[in-house]
Order: C-alpha cells, then structure tokens, then sequence
C-alpha cells in the first residue's frame, strides 16, 4: 500500500509490486548500500537500500530508463479498488507525491517539494498540521490547496458508499480538514486517534505509489473517482506526467511534467512496457529493460546474473505470498476445514523452494501484520496452522468428513474437491499451485486447477471473490497496522476477498490504531494478529525480498524495502 496495500501475482513478486509505521514499521538492517556488485542472499541480513546510490550532480543529464509492468492499469486512481493493483502503482509513481515520504530505515520525512512543514501538533485530540508548499502546482498549473487534502480524505472516509475505495484505514478516523491562514496551510483534526496518519500523506515504497491526493474536483465528484479515469491518466503532481498510452503496443511513456516547480529531473523519458511474465528475463538479457524485477524465478535470477553490463540486488522486502480461502461459501465456510487445509500445506517447503534458488535467506511468513526482520514480527501462524498432516485430519473429523477406501475425504456422500484460480503465464504460480495440490492430497482433499488469462486474474476473479482458493502476494510499506485492517475486517471490506472475519477485530483495531506507545501498539497489533489467526482467512507462504536486475550505472533505482524513489535523481552515471 503506500499505506494501502497493493496486489501481486504470486509468481512476480517484485516486478509488478501493495500496508503502511511510524515507530512500528522498519525493523530489520536499516544500513543503505551503494554497492550493487554485491552477491544477493550475501549475508543473513539484508540492507533495506540496495541500490546504487548517487548525488543528483553525479547523473547524467537525459537517457531514457525502460521497465517492465505487468499490465496497464484497469483504473488509473489507484485510490479506487480497480486501481489497486502494483502495475497502475508503479506507472503512476513517477507522475505523482504529497507531504511526506519514506526514508531507509522505515520512518518518514518531510517531502519538500510538496510541503514545508508536517507535525503532530496535538494528540489529545490529535491533530495534525500541515503548510504546503505553495509552489506546488497540478499539471495544468492549479494550486494544491487544502482543498484538494479535504475532499481526497472525505472520499475515502468510507462515508459516502458510492465511492468504490480501496480501503478507509486512517481516513475513518479523521473528524475534519480545517483551513488556517492561507489555503496552503490546514490542519487535519482526528475523532480517533491514528497513530499511521503520516501513510495518507505520501510515503510511497521504491514505485509503489498510491496516490496521496487529488484535485478536489475529481475526489469530490463519485462518477469522476469510479469511472473518469479508467482509460486516462490523472493530472499528474510529480516531476513527471504520463506523455503518451499506446494501448494497442501496451506501452506507457512517461515526459518531464513542464509545470514541475522542483528539481529538473535527470531522465528525458520513461518508458514503462507490460511483458509477460514468462518474457521478462529474456527482455533483460536482450537489453531491453534497463532493471527487471526477478521476483523468486529461479531462471529470471540466473538470467539476470548472466547480464555483463548488470548485478543483481537484493534488499528486505515487503511482499508476502499467501492462499486466500473464500470461507463465504462451500467447504471453506467451515473454520476447520480452512485450518485443516492450512495444516496441510507444507510452508516452509514452498519457502525454500522459493527462496534458497534465488540466493535469499529462507523463512516462512509468520505474521499477516509484521514482515521477518521488522520491528513486532512474531511467529503466530505455527500454533494454528502449523505443518502436522495428523492435525489436519483430526481437524476435517471434527468438520464431519470421513475418510473413504481411496483415500479421499467425504462429507454426507460428497467428495471434499477444492479449486484454485491462478494467472496464466506465470510458472511460479503454477509450482505454488501444483505443491499445496500434493500436499492435500496427502489427507485426502483433491485440488483442482482453475488457470484464467492473466490479465482478468484481478479484475474478473480476485477482486470479485470469484474463487474458492487463490494465490497472489500483499506488498506495503512501513505501516503495517491501519494498513492491513482492510484485508480481513469489516467482512465487506475493498480488500476482504476471503469473505470472513470477527467482529471484535473492529475494536481491536480502533484500540490499536489510537495507541501512540510504539511498544504498547505492537503487542496490541500482535494480539490482532493471534484472532485473525484464529478464523484463518488466509495462508500465509513465503516473505520475499525485492530482488532485481540491475543495469550498470543505473543509479537511484532498484531494490529498496521502505525508500521512496526520488525520480528527480534517478538516471545514468555520468
């Protein structure tokens, strides 16, 4: 999420990326490494940076920079949950920002160019101020104003049912946007304490950005927010805009923004292409991509590290795989069917066979909150899904199902036969799949494959519930605990496909989200962590660290677990 959290494809982990801490996020090796020769998976202990870094004098002026992105955005307001997705993120990155943004170690700071000052000027009540830059302008050179702040938050407050939101995290708690002496300077007055509001302002993670704000005529108007920009950009705010869509070729090309009041950027252009899956490594051997996210493909990873003129990086991460369970209907609407099913699955097999191939410490995800390494992880998975095939039978007994002479399970004469919806093109996916398919076997549940063409994967299946299992990743940033409410609570919830919850989540998150003790709200977010846990909506798999390729001389970009890009910086060594 920038502070929402953004959708991946299971088998992409890092070239498509989206949940957003103050004190509770970073965590981890906050050390920044410039040294991009180094081997991935060198030490225990991944640098939170690792890209090349270099001084804004040192980069050449001009160059174009050519990535890849999984599809073109299904909408471009990636504040509307068509819009979720990393591709329509990481496209619209360059082109937008706001007050604040991430620094290495997992904290924030003032993003100058969008204001001059952000504090928490009070905490009972909480409030928070703001002075905006006034040189801050839209693409057709309109002032950024409160305005623009008030109407975006009353958008996604969650008041108005008409508008189609990703999530309402943070911005329910909000009582109101105040001007004070100049439009440029407000004050933001919560009725709930929040202890994530710096992740409504900005902070997105190394081009994963949700959009911190719109022009107040877009967010004020519910058809303009749904409907008016599924097939055109936004009005950018950044140093870039988008110059060109080619639909037809799925290429999006991003130009200098001519109204940028900051900064000259250094790239003359950035061309932004969708290539499948399968292609992707190919595309950067052949040297038309100047990075490539390599995700847990182990081919992707020896590829890259064939490349003459590139290394590879690695650095922590914030993606996590999973299996989504629809527990709305069928079989899984039984609790300890989904925690027989969790109990079969061998977890830390499918880590290691995702991780170790790419050169990166092994582990298996333990939290649906915190990410290994970051400050409040804590192993909570394993008392309730933990691998014990024994358990898991015992667990389908109690559900009522039998074991028959062929070693199926059944229930008042029906076979226990589940399927999983998965992305086509995409052969991490198809291992993923094709390892929980045996390990059900084993206590006698058949999996069936459901393969649908990648690019409906989310829109016509995912973002439906259109499933019975399914697999993708969450990838965030440093504000793990408002970020991830809309995953699993309310039930109807933007981001709720398993269809399950409880309700006391709701005032457990509210108890933890008004929590300004760094260390009393990391033991409420763990006990929030335990009752999820408990109706267990989702599998938890592997944590993956971002791992690209890297051309040479590309510097500014690249792996990075919490930094914002700064895409003024990014370009070529002189």
């Amino acid at each position: 999420m920038k502070h929402i959290n953004k959708m991946l494809g299971a088998g992409v982990l890092a070239l498509a990326l989206t949940v957003t801490g103050c004190s509770a996020g970073g965590g981890g090796n906050t050390q920044s490494t410039a040294d991009s020769s180094k081997g991935a998976g060198d030490s225990a202990t991944l640098p939170t940076t690792a890209w090349t870094e270099a001084d804004y004098a040192a980069v050449k002026d001009g160059g174009t920079l050519t990535l890849a992105v999984d599809q073109l955005p299904d909408n471009w307001n990636t504040l509307q949950v068509d819009g979720n997705v990393k591709a329509a993120a990481q496209i619209t990155d360059p082109t937008t920002g706001g007050p604040v943004r991430n620094t290495a170690d997992g904290g924030w700071e003032i993003n100058k160019d969008y204001a001059t000052d952000v504090k928490l000027a009070s905490e009972d009540p909480q409030v928070v101020e703001v002075k905006l830059n006034p040189n801050a302008v839209w693409e057709d050179g309109t002032p950024v104003t409160y305005k623009d702040y008030e109407a975006t938050i009353k958008a996604n407050n969650g008041s108005n049912k008409d508008y189609q939101i990703v999530g309402d995290n943070v911005f329910k708690d909000i009582e109101s946007v105040t001007k004070e002496d100049t439009d440029f300077n407000f004050k933001i007055t919560f009725k709930n304490k929040n202890a994530d509001w710096p992740s409504i302002l900005g902070g997105s993670t190394a081009g994963s950005s949700q959009t911190a704000v719109l022009p107040a005529a877009i967010a004020s108007d519910v058809k303009a927010f749904n409907e008016g920009y599924k097939s055109k950009p936004l009005p950018s705010n950044g140093p870039f805009k988008v110059g060109n869509v080619d639909t037809a070729g799925q290429v999006v090309t991003l130009v200098p923004n001519d109204k940028w009041w900051g900064q000259k950027p250094k790239l003359e252009k950035i061309i932004m292409k969708v290539i499948s899956r399968d292609g992707l490594a190919q595309a950067y051997a052949n040297k038309e991509l100047d990075a490539m996210s390599i995700g847990t493909s182990k081919d992707n990873y020896e590829t890259a590290k064939k490349r003459t003129d590139g290394a590879v990086q690695q650095s922590g991460g914030l993606t996590w795989n999973h299996v989504t369970m629809n527990g709305s209907k069928g079989p899984l609407a039984d609790v300890k069917v989904r925690q027989a099913v969790g109990r079969a699955v061998d977890r830390d097999t499918i880590s290691a066979s995702r991780l170790a191939p790419i050169g990166a410490p092994v582990a298996s995800q333990n939290s649906y909150i915190f990410m290994p390494g970051q400050k409040g992880y804590e192993d909570n998975a394993t008392a309730v899904i933990g691998f014990d095939t024994a358990k898991s039978e015992e667990l389908l007994k109690e559900a009522g199902y039998t074991k028959a002479a062929d070693g199926t399970q059944e229930k008042d004469g029906a076979k226990l036969e589940l399927t999983y919806t998965l992305d086509a093109n995409n052969p991490v996916s198809e291992q993923i799949f094709k390892q929980i398919q045996a390990n059900l076997k084993v206590v006698g549940i058949t999996l069936k494959n459901n393969t649908v063409p990648e690019d409906k994967f989310f829109s016509d299946y995912v973002l439906k519930s259109n499933f019975e299992l399914t697999g993708f990743a969450w990838s965030g940033t440093a504000y793990p605990i408002a970020g991830t409410e809309s995953i699993f609570y309310p039930v109807d919830a933007g981001q709720n496909f398993s269809g399950v919850t409880d309700p006391k989540l709701g005032e457990m998150w509210a108890a933890a989200n008004a929590e300004l003790d760094p260390a009393k709200r990391l033991a409420l977010a763990n006990d929030i962590d335990k009752a999820i846990f408990a109706v267990t909506p989702v599998i938890p798999l592997t944590p993956t660290p971002n791992t690209y390729g890297v051309k040479t001389g590309l510097v500014n970009y690249g792996a990075a677990q919490f930094q914002s890009i700064d895409w003024t910086t990014v370009g070529f060594k002189s």
